[in-house]
């Protein structure tokens, strides 16, 4: 276990599970550290991707680590279908240690967000459009065929 960093897991395990579920209009878990920077928990879920934009490009997004669970619908005419997609936001102003302990510190949210279709890690708010993201989840998800129309 991460000396330091705990995760509030029943709290991330059901934004995990209602971002996951068929029938739930949640499609986003944004995951953040406590003001004492001890806890991973669950900042907010919701349905509007551009939330989330929102707070990481908000003042203090430069100085947040976050991870973000989403659900986007990719597939062409023929079928759709859903992708999880887990985002880890490091912002610029992170100091340097803090960068690095990142990386150590996913491993508690991966114990819980298990299954997701691509990973993306940045500190640049234009790499994680949502079209970029669906671009990626596509890339990533292997067959999308369609017929030519």
């Amino acid at each position: 276990m991460v000396k330091g960093v705990t995760l509030e897991t029943e709290g991330v395990r059901a934004a995990y599970d209602d971002v996951r579920d068929d029938n739930s209009e949640t499609t986003y878990a944004l995951l953040t550290y406590s003001e004492d920077n001890t806890t991973i928990r669950t900042e907010k879920t919701g349905s509007d991707y551009s939330e989330v934009l929102e707070v990481l490009n908000n003042e203090s997004g430069g100085s947040m680590r976050a991870y973000c669970f989403l659900r986007v619908t990719t597939g062409d005419e023929m079928s759709k279908r859903a992708k999880f997609v887990l985002i880890t936001w490091i912002g610029s102003d992170v100091p340097p240690l803090k960068k690095a302990k990142v990386s150590t510190e996913k491993t508690l949210v991966k114990k819980v967000v298990e299954i997701f279709s691509c990973e993306i890690q940045t500190s640049d708010i234009e790499d994680i459009s949502l079209d970029k993201i669906v671009n990626e989840a596509k890339r990533c998800g292997g067959a999308n065929y369609g017929t030519g129309k």
